[in-house]
């Protein structure tokens, strides 16, 4: 008998997760419904050719995290096929907003947030944490130095987190260099150390891998420091910061070199990277530029500025 033609309460609610979601509540009734255990599912998906680990499984049904990586949404297709579902029901599910424990919901995918063709996302889907997040930025603050030349030297940052998952918790941190060939380096941490960094220098990226200094308990919050220097000596005129979850309290200030004022100074938000610029705001150039915000959706929060 088809899936949706089942008539007890069960086969309903799941019928009715799959048209609504949320991703975790339809595989949750769908693994339940099955009647198999997560480590005869994960024996199935290991035989398909796409292993996933209980934990993941686990972490994806309670909605702790959900499959982003190209070998998750593999194994999400094999899931459905394995669970006796149509072709793309829980693949459509993903588009959606979703919760993935406190402080996590309505996130996006990284491709929303750089160009399509950026070689930056490839490097990004290399990290698991970057995907799958288990830290939660609570508070960010970033304080960045601007010299006599008007090039930018170095970049001071401070994150509070929140843990949501356990027992492997990460960060990932995106920074990109004014110039194609001289990307920025990571020079010190403070409360967390850097276990993995990947350089791409023709584009100018540094992508880098923090972790606290010990495991959080679900909930628990932590303190995060780090600081990267610039090193191309070109003038720039902006800088911003890119979210994927929502809600975040940011504040970007910028320092500029005594007597080295800027003409103007504006703050604005992207939704995305192609998209228009919103919330535009005329900021005070008076050294430190500073902007403030609380609250808001997923997307790009920066700062640019005019030089007389």
């Amino acid at each position: 008998m088809p899936l949706f033609a089942v008539p007890e309460p069960a086969g309903r609610a799941l019928a009715h997760a799959l048209a609504t979601g949320p991703f975790s509540r339809a595989l949750t009734l769908a693994i339940d419904h099955s009647g198999l255990g997560l480590a005869r599912l994960k024996g199935r998906l290991a035989a398909a050719g796409v292993p996933v680990s209980t934990t993941t499984l686990s972490y994806w049904r309670t909605g702790r995290t959900r499959p982003e990586r190209p070998e998750s949404l593999r194994a999400v297709s094999v899931l459905e096929s394995v669970l006796g579902l149509p072709a793309d029901a829980l693949t459509d599910l993903l588009a959606h907003p979703f919760t993935a424990g406190p402080g996590v919901s309505g996130a996006v995918r990284w491709e929303r947030l750089w160009e399509p063709r950026a070689r930056v996302l490839s490097v990004l889907h290399s990290f698991d944490a970057a995907d799958e997040t288990s830290l939660v930025v609570l508070s960010l603050h970033e304080s960045l130095h601007v010299n006599a030349t008007r090039a930018l030297t170095r970049l001071r940052v401070r994150e509070v987190v929140r843990a949501v998952t356990e027992p492997v918790q990460a960060k990932v941190v995106v920074l990109r260099g004014c110039t194609p060939g001289r990307p920025p380096r990571l020079v010190s941490t403070r409360y967390c150390r850097p276990v993995r960094t990947e350089v791409l220098a023709e584009p100018g990226f540094v992508v880098s891998e923090l972790v606290p200094h010990r495991a959080l308990a679900v909930g628990e919050t932590a303190i995060l420091e780090y600081e990267f220097e610039y090193s191309d000596g070109v003038p720039d005129t902006s800088y911003d910061r890119r979210f994927r979850h929502p809600g975040a309290e940011h504040l970007l200030e910028v320092h500029f070199s005594p007597g080295v004022v800027p003409a103007t100074c504006h703050a604005y938000r992207l939704d995305s990277s192609g998209g228009p610029e919103r919330d535009v705001t005329a900021v005070s150039p008076v050294s430190p530029a500073h902007v403030f915000t609380a609250g808001a959706p997923p997307g790009i929060r920066g700062l640019r500025w005019s030089w007389p």
